[in-house]
């Protein structure tokens, strides 16, 4: 059964879910499709990113101190700095939407770094955790195996805004926001998943001392 620690995480990561999906309800004029999360900072409640954003980390900080007993370092390094950025990422906003082709401020500098960083760290920590357990359990295999291809997917759309939105799909001048929403459901799959199945070896019980007779 899991224990308070598991269900936090699991707690964590659906209060980051919950945000991200209230400010695309409550924001109708704005394209998930075209927007990335972050920019609703400056959209109808806007306070909800940076409370996704702390839920997060504080979920993916707590997940790597359940799994540090089980895990290699190739996974414990890259989740640690994975949680380092998304709390970055929430302490700096990122500019306002529409601005690629301007010189950052230096909190959307900060905010967009600590971005990158953590949606380039946590494939290597997915797989490298996954790898190392036996069993390995196949949704936490799919998961972590789909957490590369999405990431190369939001290059692909971050590449493309770059120097102004130049591929238009179904009247959309970008799809940044849905690779960007799809990368990042599958990285807060993967984790819940492992949070769901991962069991730190239990301590071994003192020995019984025999009592004098």
């Amino acid at each position: 059964m899991p224990d308070r620690r598991h269900v936090a995480v699991l707690a964590g990561l659906a209060g980051y879910v919950l945000c991200t999906v209230t400010a695309d309800l409550v924001n109708p004029d704005w394209s998930p499709v075209e927007t990335m999360i972050s920019h609703y900072v400056h959209a109808r409640a806007g306070w909800l990113i940076p409370a996704a954003l702390l839920a997060l980390a504080a979920a993916s900080a707590l997940l790597t101190r359940l799994v540090e007993p089980v895990a290699p370092r190739a996974a414990l390094v890259p989740l640690r700095i994975w949680t380092a950025a998304v709390t970055v990422g929430a302490v700096f906003p990122a500019d306002p939407y529409g601005r690629w082709d301007q010189p950052p401020t230096v909190p959307g500098l900060l905010h967009g770094l600590a971005a990158l960083t953590a949606f380039t760290v946590l494939p290597g920590a997915a797989v490298s955790l996954t790898l190392a357990r036996r069993p390995i359990t196949r949704p936490a295999a799919v998961l972590a195996a789909l957490t590369v291809p999405a990431y190369l997917l939001l290059l692909a759309a971050f590449a493309d805004v770059q120097d102004g939105p130049s591929v238009t799909v179904g009247g959309w001048e970008s799809l940044i926001g849905a690779t960007e929403r799809l990368m990042l459901w599958i990285y807060v799959g993967w984790l819940a998943v492992t949070a769901a199945v991962i069991r730190p070896p239990a301590t071994a019980a003192p020995p019984v001392r025999a009592g004098r007779h």
